[in-house]
Order: structure tokens, then C-alpha cells, then sequence
């Protein structure tokens, strides 16, 4: 016969009185579910709905529209953000784009419903460097933050705009950039020898950008580095819910190693990408000093804002895993999985191509260079128009719905087709896992 004790029984019957009360408003969602009037972007290019972000063609860091810099003349969402807010109804064609001008903020009432993004696509959650206005544009421009708002900026703003109201979904998606200037600091470091995926040419980061960037690193100083970047996300994350958000959903950062930039590079380049971004089950340890930035992200939240029987105001998303899924799921991104969601290799991003379908892909060139998959230049990292007008680079035969076979835009940023798909996947396992909906 076995025993049990008062205390483990009283533990039972709290697991069973947990489990009932989450069952009546979990996963049937019959229990104040979330119906939103407003989504509030936070972050980085997944929610950047253009309208004078920092990119070569002042649009989305996507596929836009019709050679338009200024809105979205396609008849889908094109970002994350957009494609939630297509969910709730509150999606139209010229969503809020809540931007700096000029290094400020202009005066701007926000509606009480809708979609209004504060996200810049070069977006950091911790830049290392302050301004880089001094230098010329496709300098400062190199994937990375530049004069973008952080992350710490945007909640500053949203915060003196109100605030959180009852029914916002607030969705933060940022921390790719940072790990990628954490990549370029430690791969494009003084002395050593990053390969391209031939594992023999040389790979350089862009001029000076590593000194931009606040200088070398080691490995050691990377993992310190992630961090600060995890403490301050959760320091932002905190503000927006001391300040009454009741529905955040953190999209934690891609994994860099599925990107046609590092699918690119060596092997060990790859290895080490991939170890920024995500960690096996048995190597996410607390107080392990080389966890990656999911693991250390998912033990501060959880610590700080574990779900309870009465609801769970953070929830975060693990990109991570979604995307080795929609990329392959083998070592090289070519083949398996991703044929479940795209047609086209995730190597090659849509921007390269032209016209974007064709049988063998054709290389688009610029002034008769090729498409350069490891380049971090902004005309390889931020979007491109479907159909250009005249003064931009010459494309034609693009259409709507032509570019949904690729996973990636360009050689960080993914399609629309892409970002739709992370938003089903949000909306459709992630929020209804935490009886949002």
C-alpha cells in the first residue's frame, strides 16, 4: 500500500485545483479572453510598418508594396504586426508608423484602435554605440542600430503617448539585431579568420563597423554581453507592465544561423550563430555563464512573471524552434522541412532574384554585381519593393502573390509570407496555450 502524506495530498490538490480553473478559462478561452482594439509594435523590423524607418527605401524591412517608400500597396499584411492585427480586424493599409523625425518624436494623438508601431527595423534592446549620424549612409546603415530608436526609447515614447490600455495587445519584437552586432564583434574581431561557407574566402564585416560597434570581443565578453541585453529587455518588459499592460507577447529573437547571412559563412561561424540564439534542453542551465539569449531571457521571465491560475500578463514566444522548422532541419537550411512552407531554398532570398519565380532562379545584379548572401550592406538587409518605379532598381514582373515561395526578403528579414506564418503560429498556438484567445 502506498502512503501519502498531508503534504503531498494538499500539493495534489492544488495541481488539480490549478488545472480545473485553467481548463475552464485556458484552452476553450470561454474566460475573459483577450479582444483587442489595439495592437501597440514595439522593437525591431518583424513589426516595422515603414513610413521613414531607417532603410535604403524608407519602407518595411519586407517586400513592399509597388515601388512605394511610404505605404503598402499589397493586399496582405507584411509584417508581424500587421498579420496580428489582421486577426482582430483592427489591420488596414496605412497602420500608425510612430516615428522619430529628426531625432524627435512629433506631437501625435494615437487612436483608440488599431494598429500603431513604434518599431524601427535596426532596432537594438542595448545599442553599444550612441550615434553614427556622422558617418555616410550605407555606412552607418550595416544591419545594425544606427540612429534607430532602442527599445528603452520606443517604451519611453509609448509610456508619455498614455500608455497601455486595457485592451491592447502589446507585441515586442527586438533582439535580433543584437545578437547580430554581438556576432560581428566576435566573428569580424582583430585577428581572426570568419570563412564564407566554401571554407575558403575570407569574410570581412563592412568598414570600421566593428570599432562602431563598441570594438572586439571574445567569447567570454559575448556571454556577459547577452547578459545586459537580457537584464535590460526585462527592465523594459517591466515598465510596460508596471504601467498596466495586461497582454505582452515577446517574440524572442531568430535564430541568425537559418538566415541567408549565416547560411553563408564556415561551419563554425554557423555553430557559433546558433549558439547566440538557442541552447538544447540539456544545456540550459541556470547560472551557466554561455547560455544563450533564450535561455537566459526564458529564466528572467519566468522568474519574474510566472503564469498563475489567475492569468499571465508576458508571454514569450520562442522563435527559435518555428523558424529551424520553416527553414529545414538540416545543418544547411536546403531541404526537409522547409518545403512544407516555401518553395524556394531558404538561402535565397526574394530580393535577389528577378524576376522572383523562374526556372533556375536568375540572379538579379547590382551594376553587375552579384547578390552577395554574406553582405550586412543596407541594400542587402532592408527589404525591397515588389514593383519599383522609375529611379529604383530596375525589377519588373513582380506581383503580388509571386514572392510567397520565399522564406527571406533579404539576407536577414523575412517575406511577408514568412511573417504571416509567425503570426499564425502566435495567434494559433502561443496565445491560445495561455488562454489569451
Amino acid at each position: 500500500m502506498i502512503h501519502f502524506s498531508v503534504q503531498r495530498l494538499i500539493g495534489l490538490c492544488v495541481v488539480a485545483l490549478a488545472s480545473l480553473l485553467v481548463g475552464c478559462g485556458g484552452a476553450s478561452s470561454t474566460v475573459n479572453p483577450l479582444q483587442a482594439k489595439r495592437v501597440i509594435a514595439l522593437g525591431d523590423a518583424f513589426s516595422d510598418v515603414g513610413n521613414a524607418s531607417l532603410t535604403s527605401l524608407g519602407g518595411r524591412f519586407t517586400i513592399n508594396g509597388d515601388g512605394s517608400i511610404t505605404a503598402n500597396s499589397l493586399t496582405v499584411p507584411t509584417t508581424v504586426a500587421e498579420a496580428l492585427a489582421n486577426v482582430y480586424g483592427l489591420w488596414t493599409t496605412t497602420p500608425v508608423a510612430r516615428k522619430m523625425t529628426a531625432g524627435t518624436y512629433p506631437s501625435l494623438s494615437l487612436p483608440s484602435t488599431g494598429l500603431v508601431s513604434y518599431a524601427v527595423g535596426n532596432a537594438m534592446i542595448k545599442p553599444s554605440a550612441s550615434v553614427w549620424g556622422s558617418d555616410a549612409a550605407g555606412t552607418y546603415r550595416d544591419g545594425l542600430g544606427g540612429t534607430d530608436a532602442s527599445l528603452g526609447t520606443q517604451v519611453t515614447r509609448f509610456l508619455a503617448d498614455g500608455g497601455p490600455q486595457d485592451n491592447d495587445l502589446i507585441v515586442v519584437t527586438v533582439g535580433t539585431r543584437d545578437l547580430l552586432a554581438l556576432a560581428v564583434r566576435y566573428l569580424g574581431r582583430t585577428g581572426n579568420a570568419t570563412k564564407k561557407a566554401d571554407e575558403a574566402t575570407a569574410w570581412t564585416p563592412p568598414a570600421n563597423l566593428v570599432d562602431k560597434l563598441g570594438g572586439s570581443l571574445t567569447q567570454t565578453e559575448v556571454s556577459n554581453q547577452l547578459d545586459a541585453v537580457a537584464a535590460e529587455m526585462v527592465t523594459q518588459l517591466d515598465r510596460l507592465i508596471t504601467a498596466g499592460a495586461k497582454h505582452v507577447v515577446v517574440l524572442e529573437p531568430m535564430n541568425l544561423s537559418r538566415t541567408p547571412w549565416g547560411l553563408s559563412l564556415d561551419a563554425a561561424s554557423v555553430t557559433f550563430l546558433r549558439s547566440l540564439s538557442y541552447d538544447t534542453d540539456t544545456n540550459c542551465i541556470r547560472g551557466n555563464n554561455q547560455n544563450s539569449l533564450h535561455c537566459k531571457l526564458t529564466i528572467s521571465l519566468s522568474d519574474k512573471y510566472p503564469p498563475t491560475v489567475f492569468g499571465q500578463k508576458l508571454l514569450a514566444v520562442d522563435l527559435a524552434q518555428y523558424i529551424n522548422v520553416m527553414s529545414g532541419t538540416i545543418a544547411t537550411g536546403n531541404a526537409n522541412t522547409y518545403l512544407s512552407y516555401f518553395t524556394q531554398n531558404p538561402t535565397v532570398p526574394a530580393c535577389s532574384v528577378n524576376p522572383p519565380i523562374a526556372s533556375p532562379l536568375a540572379t538579379r545584379t547590382f551594376g553587375g554585381l552579384s547578390w552577395d548572401s554574406s553582405s550586412l550592406i543596407s541594400a542587402r538587409t532592408s527589404g525591397c519593393a515588389a514593383n519599383p518605379v522609375a529611379g529604383d532598381d530596375p525589377w519588373t514582373a513582380w506581383a503580388d502573390t509571386s514572392f510567397t515561395g520565399f522564406m527571406f526578403a533579404d539576407n536577414l528579414n523575412l517575406t511577408p509570407q514568412g511573417n504571416i506564418l509567425l503570426a499564425n503560429y502566435i495567434y494559433g498556438s502561443s496565445m491560445y496555450r495561455a488562454a489569451w484567445r
